[in-house]
């Protein structure tokens, strides 16, 4: 036998085209992967059309999409998650979980709402005559009564100046002055101390007359003009200095209209 019949010239290159490739026949791939593919396309195609078909306006919630054939294992070992009931399950359970813990953060806050109201309730004490309340209270009373007696000369055509200092015998222009100024300092305190339960003095500084749940009542609004009454008969001056003397409300002891301050 010629040994030069079993040797076989073969290119350096592949480049050379002595031979070609083989290429791939289709048919040999494994059944499994066409099996995988086809559903894959298909759920792709589904959710195409679900999101083509999607109003705009409608919010992004979560919604469960269509049910289809569960697919097989991967090769990695995980498997596919379509939107099948286990998902659907899933988001479910989280949203439920979410919906939990909000009501349970809003019944808590509205606990320590409620402990914090309770808490920080206003308390009072008794106290007596302020001075610097006083103070504020009388330039305000003194400032009604001037406007008062303004607009009642304008219409009355009277020559002030001159009654004060030719008064006629009984006086009287004097008894009307200081008239006008208790009627003044009457409607102030009675007013403001009814319906807000202290004057704008007492406000600043933190003093009312009785406590807030006494605001409501008929004895209240007694107790206050009788307390009215007693500071503008004895002269606006006695009972708040023997208040001070004693470190007592005096006037609130008589007519039950006891003055109280912010603990």
């Amino acid at each position: 036998m010629d040994p030069f019949e079993e040797f076989e010239f073969k290119p350096l290159t592949d480049g050379l085209g002595f031979h070609k490739k083989k290429q791939a026949n289709p048919a040999s791939q494994a059944p499994e992967e066409n099996f995988v593919a086809t559903p894959r396309i298909k759920d792709q195609g589904l959710e195409l059309i679900e999101e083509s078909s999607t109003d705009p306006l409608r919010p992004p919630l979560p919604r469960k999409k269509a049910t289809t054939a569960s697919l097989p294992p991967t090769p990695g070992g995980l498997t596919e998650v379509g939107g099948d009931g286990t998902s659907s399950a899933a988001v479910d359970e989280i949203l439920k979980t979410l919906q939990k813990n909000r009501r349970l953060d809003f019944e808590k806050s509205t606990a320590k709402q409620k402990i914090t109201g309770t808490a920080t309730k206003e308390e009072f004490k008794k106290t007596t005559f302020s001075f610097s309340a006083a103070l504020l209270d009388g330039m305000l009373v003194v400032a009604a009564s001037l406007l008062c007696m303004i607009i009642l000369l304008v219409v009355t055509k009277v020559d002030l100046i001159g009654n004060l200092t030719n008064p006629d015998s009984q006086g009287m222009i004097y008894l009307a002055t200081f008239s006008l100024f208790a009627g003044v300092s009457f409607i102030y305190l009675t007013v403001n101390r009814i319906f807000i339960g202290c004057t704008p003095g007492e406000w600043a500084f933190d003093q009312r007359i009785g406590k807030p749940e006494e605001l409501n009542k008929a004895a209240y609004s007694l107790k206050v003009v009788a307390r009215s009454l007693v500071v503008i008969a004895t002269g606006f001056v006695i009972l708040p200095i023997l208040s001070v003397l004693f470190n007592k409300d005096i006037t609130g002891s008589i007519t039950g209209a006891q003055l109280f301050k912010k603990a």
